[in-house]
């Protein structure tokens, strides 16, 4: 009887009186706080080359670096533009040009399944062009418009739509 009563005052503080709450369960992220805790500027660089016989342009290396600055509570964004050109005229002429410019974007987050989702607006654009040599007769050079949702997949961007676009951004900061 002893080890019954000894049992029980030990057993009775374990269990509640059936009146308490069970934990909440832990609040999930919003997309954009997951998204920035992995980086608040997604970059991008591609290098690109060939011939394009066009009346101005013959040859065309490029190496482009596109940023992608963002901040938490806001819907836009900061799409830093970079290019470097090397350009070979019909004629022979080479060209050592630079492109720079920033353009606002506007940036929507949410979730695509279990995975962070930002769509991504960036609208056309057009910035000056600096040659090394004289003569290059366009003196700015035409973005097109960018229209792109992407996933976080891991430490990276990872663009799904439009499903022709192949890109991925990787963290800049």
């Amino acid at each position: 009887m002893k080890g019954a009563w000894l049992i029980l005052l030990v057993a009775l503080p374990c269990c509640g009186s059936g009146n308490e709450k069970p934990p909440e369960p832990p609040k999930r992220a919003s997309a954009q706080e997951r998204i920035l805790s992995v980086g608040k500027s997604w970059q991008e660089g591609t290098r690109s080359e060939g011939y394009v016989n066009t009346a101005d342009i013959a040859f065309l290396r490029t190496t482009d670096k596109f940023t992608l600055h963002l901040t938490s509570g806001k819907s836009t964004g900061t799409v830093d533009l970079e290019r470097e050109e090397l350009i070979r005229t019909p004629q022979g002429r080479e060209y050592h040009c630079t492109v720079t410019g920033a353009v606002q974007a506007v940036v929507k987050f949410s979730w695509r399944g279990e995975e962070a989702a930002v769509a991504v607006r960036v609208p056309a654009s057009t910035h000056p062009r600096s040659c090394r040599e004289n003569g290059y007769p366009s003196p700015s050079k035409q973005f097109d418009a960018v229209n792109a949702i992407y996933v976080l997949r891991g430490d990276q961007l990872v663009a799904v739509e439009p499903q022709t676009l192949r890109s991925s951004l990787l963290p800049a900061d």
